[in-house]
């Protein structure tokens, strides 16, 4: 089952249980349209449906992974709303909630520009690997736009409230380095070597029991806005729908030989 070759301003591909969403338009540093948005879209409703695919790859053609928002593609003063049918405002709303719901794990590679609503959605990711050469941010602010995506939920869970003031009200560009030390990216590789670890990275996380990271993702998820106790019903009821994965019995019989376990995602 595939839906590879289909768009206009994305690629995907599917190897080895890995589906890859490219962004491309290279030519405007990616910076996101709604058709982009939308095809978007189609693709994370197909693989979160697809139980071939244990991981997702969300990354960017050319020199950089997005640049934001294409404004002059989105109305005469850059701000035109095309609600969808689910209630969403606009699509980048669905592409957040999409990877956020995905029990699957999503990374997000980074290399170049992630600025504004691209940095929403590396946000939503479950892992950012960033190139040596990142240059990341809200530069929003700076054009007297607001955030609009995610950013005001997410970034103050990931680095803290203050830092996450000090990015989006100052607009300014962090590197690399300075995004790892603060936990805005999970690892930094070279440039040179940045496609080849990346890939790396993705290809062990699919070898893992990929259908229990997703219960642990949406555990996650719903210790967001839950208090404790509710926390922990939640916890055992999907450790129960795990107990009756096969993972979960491979794991069990693999620790009980003492041998390396071979997962399958379901």
């Amino acid at each position: 089952m595939t839906i590879e070759g289909n768009f206009k301003y994305i690629l995907h591909k599917i190897e080895d249980g890995i589906s890859s969403i490219i962004f491309n338009r290279p030519e405007k540093l990616n910076a996101l349209q709604y058709p982009l948005l939308m095809e978007i879209v189609n693709v994370l409703e197909f693989v979160k449906k697809e139980k071939t695919i244990r991981v997702i790859i969300i990354e960017g053609s050319g020199e950089s992974f997005c640049s934001g928002d294409d404004l002059k593609s989105m109305g005469p003063e850059g701000v035109r709303f095309v609600p969808l049918e689910d209630g969403s405002r606009i699509p980048h709303h669905k592409v957040v909630r999409l990877i956020r719901e995905i029990q699957k794990p999503v990374v997000a590679l980074l290399h170049g520009y992630c600025l504004g609503a691209g940095l929403d959605i590396a946000l939503a990711c479950d892992f950012r690997l960033a190139a040596d050469n990142l240059k990341i941010g809200d530069r929003r602010t700076t054009r007297a736009h607001c955030i609009l995506s995610g950013a005001s939920w997410f970034l103050p869970r990931i680095v803290g409230f203050g830092r996450a003031t000090e990015i989006i009200l100052t607009g300014r560009h962090l590197g690399a380095q300075e995004a790892l030390e603060i936990g805005l990216v999970t690892k930094v590789y070279s440039l040179k070597e940045f496609k080849e670890k990346s890939l790396e990275f993705a290809r062990k996380i699919a070898e893992m029991p990929t259908k229990c990271l997703g219960y642990n993702k949406a555990m996650l998820n719903f210790s967001q806005f839950n208090e404790l106790f509710p926390s922990l019903q939640n916890e055992f009821r999907l450790y129960l729908k795990n107990i009756r994965t096969y993972d979960f019995g491979e794991g069990m019989k693999s620790f009980l030989k003492m041998r390396k376990p071979k997962f399958k995602g379901r």
